[in-house]
C-alpha cells in the first residue's frame, strides 16, 4: 500500500512519535492576541507549543532550531504569506501544517492543498474543532 506521508517526508527528517505522545508545535500567527491565544488553547489540550513565529524567516528558524512535530499556520500572515511559510517549512524542514484560515475560497484552498496539510481548521473555530484538528494530526504523524 502506497503512503503518501512517505513521500511528503524524507526519511531522515522523520520524526518518530508513539501514540498518545502530546505533539510539539510551532505557532505561524502575525498577530500577537491570536497567538498568544492559540498558545494557551493548545497547553489546555495537552500539547507544547516550542514557539510562535510571526513571520516566514521566524518560522523557518523555529523549525531548525525546535524540531516540532508540526506547524498550525494562518494563512495570511502580516507582510507574507502564510502558505508560501508552510511550503517553505515543508521543503526544508519535512514540516507539515494545520492551516488556520477565514478564507475558504477555491484558490485559497487549491493553495493549501498543494502544501499536503495535516488539516484545515476554518475561522472562526471553537475548541473542539482544534482539538479534532490536534488528535487527527498526531495519528497521521505517528
Amino acid at each position: 500500500m502506497l503512503k503518501i506521508d512517505s513521500f511528503v517526508r524524507p526519511q531522515s527528517l522523520q520524526r518518530s512519535r508513539s501514540l498518545g505522545q502530546p505533539l510539539r508545535l510551532i505557532v505561524v500567527e502575525h498577530d500577537h492576541e491570536v497567538a498568544d491565544a492559540l498558545s494557551v488553547l493548545v497547553a489546555d489540550l495537552g500539547h507544547t507549543v516550542c514557539g510562535i513565529a510571526r513571520t516566514e524567516a521566524e518560522a523557518s528558524e523555529l523549525a531548525l532550531r525546535e524540531h516540532p512535530d508540526l506547524a498550525l499556520t494562518d494563512v495570511r500572515l502580516g507582510g507574507g504569506d502564510g502558505i508560501a511559510a508552510a511550503r517553505r517549512l515543508n521543503l526544508d524542514h519535512g514540516l507539515r501544517s494545520i492551516f488556520l484560515s477565514g478564507n475558504s475560497d477555491h484558490g485559497t484552498m487549491a493553495r493549501i492543498t498543494e502544501t499536503y496539510p495535516l488539516g484545515v481548521v476554518h475561522k472562526p473555530f471553537s475548541h473542539a474543532q482544534l482539538k479534532i484538528a490536534l488528535d487527527l494530526a498526531a495519528r497521521r504523524l505517528r
